[in-house]
């Protein structure tokens, strides 16, 4: 990896963190949106499953050690979705990746949900994570028809594309889009 897209990426990282505890979270307090995790989705679109895999643990373990909840939930949660929306991740529409993005985020909140009551962490149950994933999935399908775009003129700068082929004799693959 680069310096440039190492520093992207935790850029990223910090920005998202920011803005889901200061302008998402207070502002959605009903529903479990979730900034971080479609930032996930929307880099393993792009970049395919490695990728997602490794932003979705850094991301949810850095979410992890700032909350009160057992470390590793989000980490194990975002890493899933990381690896999922890499594998699926073959559209090249925005709202083909918009569904899969928002139904993956769904899913991540529900696993990460069940994770929390499995732990007895907080309080949370089977129940609450089961009744908020359908909001959660419609609320970051909306966070993710503008963090998609973004992401994908992002990754496809000269500056921060993704260097294939580097090792002689092993082809790496393309990134997608």
């Amino acid at each position: 990896m680069s310096a440039q897209r190492g520093s992207a990426a935790l850029a990223a990282m910090i920005t998202a963190l920011l803005l889901q505890g200061t302008l998402i979270g207070p502002l959605a307090t009903a529903v479990p949106l979730s900034l971080p995790a479609v930032l996930v989705a929307a880099a393993a679109l792009v970049e395919g499953p490695t990728t997602g895999m490794a932003f979705g643990f850094s991301l949810g373990l850095v979410a992890d050690l700032g909350s009160s909840h057992p470390a590793g939930i989000l980490a194990l949660a975002w890493l899933s979705l990381g690896l999922v929306c890499g594998l699926a991740g073959d559209r090249r529409t925005v709202l083909g990746d918009v569904v899969i993005a928002a139904v993956c985020c769904a899913l991540a909140t529900l696993f990460a949900g069940l994770l929390l009551a499995v732990v007895h962490a907080g309080g949370a149950t089977a129940w609450v994570a089961a009744r908020g994933a359908l909001p959660a999935g419609l609320g970051d399908a909306v966070l993710a028809l503008a963090v998609i775009p973004l992401v994908r003129g992002f990754l496809r700068t000269e500056t921060l594309r993704a260097r294939r082929g580097l090792v002689p004799g092993i082809d790496l693959g393309t990134p997608r889009g």
